[in-house]
């Protein structure tokens, strides 16, 4: 099975050094999602005062496969 390594950033990048064995893209898309609701859950004064994460995924060759981003900024009025 492939392996993917899921790499946080909130102002700094967070590297997975040890990754997961996963199916394919597929399993892969459903725990980057997995991951960012995670980091929204535990670490949310931290995103207001980032305002946003990334949850950036890579294969065994270090290549970007996913790159999911939540971002939050003020209404423009």
């Amino acid at each position: 099975m492939p392996r993917y390594f899921f790499h946080t950033e909130n102002g700094h990048l967070i590297p997975d050094e040890d990754g997961q064995e996963l199916a394919d893209m597929e399993a892969a898309r459903a725990v980057a999602l997995d991951t960012m609701g995670e980091i929204l859950r535990y670490q949310g004064r931290a995103f207001w005062k980032s305002r946003r994460f990334r949850v950036i995924v890579t294969d065994d060759n270090q290549a970007e496969v996913v790159r999911l981003t939540t971002c939050a900024s003020p209404p423009s009025n």
